[in-house]
């Protein structure tokens, strides 16, 4: 629907023919209101925490830190970030799915979750060091 309307600027009028976009009768612009409302997404659920990836070999091979072969009970960083905190001491138990670090990037902490049972043999980082993935973290006998 087209509109006739005056309007006066700073002093001066102008004579002005607008069309009225909220008129439910125009197909090209639709009333907002007769529009359907967009669906929000669902909440997903938070992912379950990844096991930290255990591999067999070698216990003597490679050094505290590196990621190359690694030993029988190694628990392996699976993403790169700093340690943020260490949840075990060296000869602590740990059983298969426990919590035993945080590694955190973007300002996000992961928890580095064991898929193995024994006891912390050996802690190669401290908190605060910077963790590839791929590098063991600690070793578990």
């Amino acid at each position: 629907m087209l509109r006739r309307l005056r309007v006066t600027i700073e002093g001066r009028s102008y004579d002005v023919t607008v069309e009225d976009l909220t008129s439910t009768d125009n197909a090209l612009y639709p009333a907002p209101s007769s529009m359907p409302a967009a669906a929000s997404p669902a909440e997903a659920p938070p992912p379950a925490p990844m096991p930290a990836a255990v591999v067999a070999g070698d216990p003597s091979a490679g050094s505290p830190g590196d990621s190359g072969d690694v030993g029988d009970g190694a628990v392996i960083s699976t993403m790169s970030g700093v340690l943020n905190d260490l949840l075990v001491d060296v000869g602590q138990q740990v059983s298969a799915g426990d919590t035993v670090a945080h590694i955190e990037a973007m300002k996000m902490k992961t928890p580095l979750v064991t898929n193995l049972s024994g006891t912390v043999a050996s802690i190669e980082f401290a908190v605060g060091e910077q963790v590839l993935a791929g590098q063991t973290v600690l070793t578990l006998r």
